[in-house]
């Protein structure tokens, strides 16, 4: 078991390595080049053979021949948007907690009125919000204005521009929005190297300018659109206008597997890699960790 740890903990760091210089490689990769070949620096090129020898040789190679772009966020061509996950599950899952163990008519009742709430919430939360970013992006401009600052940008034509600091070198591209560092083209938000390069380009005016390079998504007005539906609660069921069809359809029990005693399991199962953290007990009389005081070995003698 410890050894299946020890090689799982070491194919996520390969992994990472292999993410993260895919997205700090400076160079750059037009997007039918990075569809059709698998251009990457030595260095990702020689963690390929460590994932075969730490698990499957297969593996790697199975990686390189399908492409990066078909696994590695920096090399995808389009925009990686409507991707779901399960971020939203383990969000919803952790919010009903109580209420899953309700009856189905009651707990479409319990969310309903949740997501209503959230809904009203989030939207009255920023109607009047005086800024035209959420207040996350406006902190983020802020940050990178101010890292900005403190690099040097060489501009070699109208629009693009060569930005030289922190021991990195990256060329924007104002007009394609696009910067080799991969953030600006990935987030759609102006890295410190755009806002160097937006200083250079516009002068003291580049401060408005700016929030012409962000993505509308970010802005207050697109936060309220997502938000401006109103939920309303489920009528009574005497008002319900079911279709005769409906009615006379024949409803099976839900399978039970036979033999299978005990009470159901409504826990999540641990994934590899993952832990839960527990509550250990605590005694009151030894104050030692690991038992309690009714099973204390001292209880007799004191």
């Amino acid at each position: 078991m410890v050894e299946r740890l020890v090689e799982n903990h070491n194919l996520c760091d390969d992994q990472q390595v292999l993410n993260d210089e895919c997205g700090r490689m400076n160079m750059n990769i037009p997007n039918e080049e990075r569809e059709g070949q698998h251009i990457l620096s030595p260095e990702v090129r020689n963690r390929l053979p460590i994932i075969g020898e730490v698990v499957d040789r297969q593996a790697a190679t199975h990686l390189e021949r399908v492409g990066f772009h078909r696994w590695s966020k920096s090399f995808f061509p389009e925009n990686r948007y409507n991707i779901m996950t399960t971020n939203i599950v383990e969000s919803v899952n952790s919010m009903f907690l109580d209420e899953r163990e309700y009856h189905i008519t009651a707990l479409f009742d319990a969310i309903n009125r949740r997501f209503a709430e959230k809904f009203h919430e989030r939207h009255m939360k920023f109607i009047n919000a005086p800024t035209i970013f959420v207040p996350s992006i406006e902190k983020y401009i802020t940050k990178n204005i101010n890292l900005g600052n403190k690099l040097l940008v060489h501009q070699i034509a109208k629009y693009k521009n060569i930005v030289a600091g922190q021991d990195e070198v990256a060329t924007v591209d104002l007009l394609a929005k696009s910067c080799t560092c991969k953030v600006f083209d990935i987030d759609k938000v102006p890295f410190s190297h755009v806002m160097a390069a937006l200083r250079c380009q516009y002068g003291d005016d580049y401060g408005r300018r700016i929030y012409e390079y962000f993505s509308s998504y970010y802005s207050v007005e697109v936060y309220l659109i997502a938000y401006v539906e109103e939920i309303k609660p489920v009528p009574s069921e005497e008002t319900w206008k079911v279709p005769i069809e409906i009615l006379e359809r024949k409803i099976s029990s839900p399978f039970v597997e036979p033999g299978k005693v005990g009470r159901r399991f409504s826990k999540r199962h641990k994934g590899i890699g993952e832990s839960f953290s527990t509550k250990k007990n605590k005694c009151s009389l030894c104050k030692r960790i690991g038992h309690k005081r009714t099973t204390c070995s001292e209880r007799n003698v004191a």
